[in-house]
């Protein structure tokens, strides 16, 4: 497959990226770890409007489901682990095309958050890289996971308990459906733990321990089509091990595949249905800092290279024009990015 990129804007430290609709038009949107702006591109016209100008250290953004208008972003997580003020802000888009932030909960290294609908409502999920850091190489506090109801609106803080702790290097992160239920998945030196809402009004949510390697970065989806979720990971923290996991009879999750080079700083990991077919990217920040797509084919795990040099730190799949593409926030390039490929 012939794979051909398109630099959007420069954005210095660009590290956090995402897709949905804003003001009746799809959007691109993309954010930076460090005082940068929030830019947000149009996805037929690749016109860009400014979300912010000042604020940064932002790790996700992520869309309130039934609104038209509004989406939630962390803010103050800046490098090297600076976070003990980070927050989530609630954006709101008017009808002009400028943008209101709003301070919405403070949550000190705060680093990954989803939405969730459960029996009981919408829900955040919230997970913290750690509890708390005396200096940049101080990890000695390990991070957890938090819940809340999504409330209305930002005039309504939420409350938040702790649901998981324990957890060091709180760093992957995946929201999704597992068993016809929505679901995060978290990845840290303890592995990787499924959470769930409960099934039931009055119930607890559910924890399942799906691995115990350290890791980095997690996903689930089925890679190879046989109907059963596989467990695709980056091993350890901003790890170089690519692997993918099957689920057994037993219910345990055993390695299968594993990416034959090791990746130097392995940060960004994708999957999904893309440029028709199934299948994954992953991406590395250092040394060669390629950026890989990997697929079932003919009984084995493939690879091709999307891009040298990349320095992903996160990538999403968008639809521009009838088309798939990858959108990409080329973080050592200090670049938004969009691939593009010669499939359907």
């Amino acid at each position: 497959m012939n794979y051909h990129k398109t630099v959007l804007a420069p954005l210095e430290k660009c590290y956090a990226v995402s897709a949905f609709p804003l003001g009746g038009r799809q959007r691109f949107l993309f954010a930076s770890e460090v005082e940068a702006p929030c830019l947000c591109f149009d996805a037929e016209s690749l016109s860009c409007e400014t979300v912010w100008q000042g604020a940064g250290g932002t790790m996700a953004m992520v869309p309130l489901h039934g609104s038209a208008t509004d989406f939630l972003a962390i803010q103050n997580f800046f490098p090297p682990f600076a976070a003990a003020a980070s927050k989530l802000v609630w954006i709101s888009r008017r009808q002009d095309g400028t943008y209101e932030v709003q301070d919405y909960l403070a949550l000190p290294y705060l680093h990954r958050f989803g939405v969730v609908e459960g029996e009981e409502g919408a829900f955040l999920v919230l997970s913290t890289l750690c509890e708390s850091k005396e200096n940049k190489d101080d990890w000695s506090k390990p991070g957890g996971v938090y819940i809340a109801p999504l409330t209305a609106s930002a005039e309504e803080t939420p409350r938040p308990r702790r649901l998981l702790t324990g957890l060091f290097h709180n760093h992957g992160f995946f929201t999704g459906v597992v068993d016809g239920t929505a679901a995060v998945a978290v990845g840290s030196d303890q592995g990787v733990h499924l959470i769930q809402p409960p099934e039931k009004p009055g119930e607890d949510w559910r924890v399942c321990q799906l691995t115990d390697v350290p890791t980095g970065e997690v996903w689930l989806e089925d890679l190879d089509g046989d109907g059963a979720l596989e467990l695709i990971t980056i091993e350890a923290f901003h790890g170089s091990a690519l692997k993918v996991y099957h689920i057994d009879g037993a219910g345990t999750y055993r390695p299968v595949w594993q990416l034959p080079e090791a990746l130097e700083f392995a940060h960004a990991l994708w999957c999904g249905r893309l440029w028709g077919e199934v299948c994954g990217v992953c991406g590395s920040r250092r040394g060669e800092a390629p950026l890989l797509r990997f697929f079932y084919e003919d009984g084995a795990y493939r690879t091709e290279r999307i891009d040298t040099g990349a320095s992903a730190a996160n990538v999403w799949a968008a639809w521009r024009g009838g088309r798939q593409c990858l959108l990409s926030a080329n973080h050592g390039q200090n670049a938004c990015v969009l691939y593009t490929a010669d499939s359907p």
